[in-house]
């Protein structure tokens, strides 16, 4: 069970490094500045308009699943 709390963790925070990485270069593109003067301002990290269609659902349901079973696994062992 442990190996898969392990996985399902690097799988959300990968999923959420894709779309950050994803919505900072499109930001780039957009604006014609650098991708690290971008991601450094901190003002477009969180703008994810250019994830595909299947991101968001993705991303809420795998961060649900792992917090729940992260949280289950914690309190069900005895």
């Amino acid at each position: 069970m442990r190996r898969l709390i392990v996985l399902l963790w690097v799988v959300t925070m990968g999923t959420g490094f894709y779309g950050t990485v994803r919505g900072v270069s499109e930001k780039a593109q957009d604006t014609g500045k650098s991708f690290w003067r971008v991601f450094f301002s901190g003002q477009e990290n969180f703008v994810w308009h250019s994830a595909p269609g299947w991101y968001y659902p993705v991303w809420i349901a795998l961060t649900i699943v792992t917090v729940a079973g992260t949280a289950w696994y914690f309190f069900s062992r005895d």
